[in-house]
Order: structure tokens, then C-alpha cells, then sequence
């Protein structure tokens, strides 16, 4: 396992992931780069491993054969069992379990990066970018999270005439969000239901700050894009997707387009690696027709609409 110090920490990022040659992240060709880390708890998420600020283990239970060497290389010995402990919460996260697994059943998801070192990734494909009117995009996990790092990394690529974009759930501080809105070009702002204890029930928090993020952020940026997620049951109705057509149209003048996201559940099987529950499974897609009912809501208040993936 890589070991970050205090010091070390304050200085780098916490990454789960980057992904090179991205298209559906902002224009054109794009680097994702997700930080670890996300005060929300989204029952649907489809990146559970980006919600804790820390490394953690991800166990592929059909890679597994069970020849025990984790067993032995355990720091905590036989609380791993056979195959991980009953409570994750005991793993002390040393990664030697993950050392041992020749067949790559357990990995670490988690690597403390600097801005240097993630700069040099961005930086592989500066002339996809320049071609095509791509760039980086910074997502999580939630970017604010990470205030300082990613704050440094924007200005970074900006100061390379990369374009950049920044993924947020605008749950944050209004002084981490603005420190990175300096360097954005183009945020991409989640806004998931307009009732706020509605809210709560399935992200773990209310949207009063989330709102008045948006009104603060969408003026300081060249451009914004809203991204409303239709989760079945939730915020799939007729009155909650005409209360954010009408909040974009009165409070966000400038915004210009809304992608939907429907439901899917890629996050259940990640969930269960990660040994949590996913309280969603079983929970069927949406169909093409309720989609498309959103969609002619949604452009009802003279909005670009984008159905994503």
C-alpha cells in the first residue's frame, strides 16, 4: 500500500481513478481524472468507491481461489476469515492482503498523487485535446472535496491552455467551490431533487446550499450545464421536473442546457465488492417513454436537452 504522511497529504490528491480519451465528460476529447472522497451518499451512485476520503479495498470475490495467502499476510491474521473481515470497518487498510493476490481478486482503490504527477497524465494527450476542443475534466467522488489539490490542478492545465471542466455535486463551502472556479471553464452542476427533505432521504443531505451554490457559481463561469439524474420513484415526477425547469429558467438565466442521466445500476455490483448494501436493487430502468416525458418538460422552459447514458 502507498503511505501518505500529514505533510504528504496536504500536498497531494487523493485519486480513484483517471481515464484518458473520455467523451461524455464536457467537448471533445477529455482526461477524467476522479477524486476520492464525497460528503453525499446517493443511493444510486455508480461510483461507491469515490464516496470515502480514503483508500480502501475492493474485493473481486469470482477472481478468488482461495489459496489463502491474505489469510497469512493479514495484519489483523484471522479476522480476514476466508475472505474478508465480517466487519470491513476492522481493515486497517495495510494492503498486504492485496501484496499476496497473484490473482488480483483484491485491489486498492485510493493512490496519493501529486499535482505533478497527475499533470504528466493530463498532458499525454494535449494534442487530442487541441484537435478536437477537449481537455480535463476533474469528477469524483466530489472535486470540492479536495479544495486545495484540485484547485492547484486547474490552474495548472489552465496555465498549459488546457480547457477544463469540473464535475460537482455543489454540496461544498462557497470559498472551496469559487477556488476552483477560477480555473473552470465549463462546470458541470448536479441538481437532484428541488425538495430538500426529499433531498435528504437519499443523498444523506438537504439541497438549500446546493442551490444557492448554483446561483453564486453559474456567474463565474464561461459555461454551465445542469445534470439532473432521473432516479424511478424519486425524482421522476411531473412536479419535481417542472420545479427545476422553473428554477434553471428564474434563477439560472444563463444556463442553456440540462443533461438527463437516467437511472442505472451499474453501482449495485461495485457496492457489493465494497461490502455494502445497495438499497436500490431490483429497481427497474426507466423507459423510453418517461424519459422522453422529462425531456419535453425540460424543453418546455426553452432548454438544450442531452438524455446521457
Amino acid at each position: 500500500m502507498e503511505e501518505a504522511t500529514k505533510t504528504d497529504k496536504e500536498k497531494k490528491g487523493l485519486i480513484f481513478d483517471i481515464q484518458r480519451f473520455t467523451v461524455n465528460d464536457g467537448p471533445g476529447i477529455r482526461t477524467l481524472v476522479f477524486i476520492k472522497g464525497c460528503p453525499l451518499r446517493c443511493e444510486w451512485c455508480s461510483n461507491p468507491e469515490s464516496q470515502k476520503a480514503s483508500p480502501e479495498l475492493i474485493l473481486y470475490e469470482e477472481k478468488c481461489i482461495e489459496c489463502g495467502k491474505c489469510l497469512k499476510a493479514c495484519c489483523l491474521g484471522e479476522l480476514l476469515k476466508k475472505n474478508w473481515p465480517v466487519d470491513r470497518d476492522q481493515c486497517l487498510g495495510c494492503g498486504r492482503c492485496v501484496d499476496v493476490c497473484y490473482a488480483e481478486a483484491r485491489i486498492f482503490v485510493g493512490r496519493w498523487m501529486s499535482v505533478r504527477e497527475v499533470l504528466d497524465i493530463v498532458l499525454r494527450d494535449e494534442v487530442f485535446y487541441r484537435n478536437s476542443g477537449g481537455g480535463v475534466t476533474i469528477g469524483g467522488g466530489e472535486p470540492t472535496y479536495q479544495a486545495i489539490f484540485v484547485g492547484k490542478l486547474l490552474k495548472k492545465c489552465k496555465e498549459k491552455g488546457i480547457h477544463t471542466a469540473v464535475e460537482t455535486c455543489g454540496y461544498a463551502s462557497w470559498e472551496g467551490l469559487k477556488r476552483l472556479l477560477r480555473f473552470t471553464d465549463l462546470l458541470l452542476f448536479d441538481i437532484k431533487h428541488m425538495d430538500t427533505d426529499t433531498h435528504r432521504e437519499k443523498t444523506g443531505v438537504g439541497n438549500e446550499k446546493i442551490l444557492i451554490n448554483a446561483r453564486q457559481a453559474v456567474r463565474m463561469v464561461k459555461e454551465m450545464i445542469i445534470r439532473f439524474p432521473l432516479i424511478p420513484g424519486y425524482n421522476n415526477s411531473r412536479q419535481n421536473i417542472n420545479a427545476v425547469g422553473e428554477f434553471i429558467k428564474s434563477k439560472l438565466p444563463q444556463v442553456r442546457r440540462v443533461d438527463i442521466l437516467p437511472y442505472h445500476s451499474m453501482g449495485e455490483s461495485k457496492s457489493i465488492r465494497l461490502g455494502r448494501r445497495y438499497s436500490l436493487s431490483g429497481l427497474d430502468i426507466l423507459p423510453k417513454e418517461e424519459i422522453d416525458k422529462a425531456k419535453e418538460i425540460l424543453l418546455s422552459y426553452g432548454l438544450e436537452v442531452v438524455v446521457g447514458g
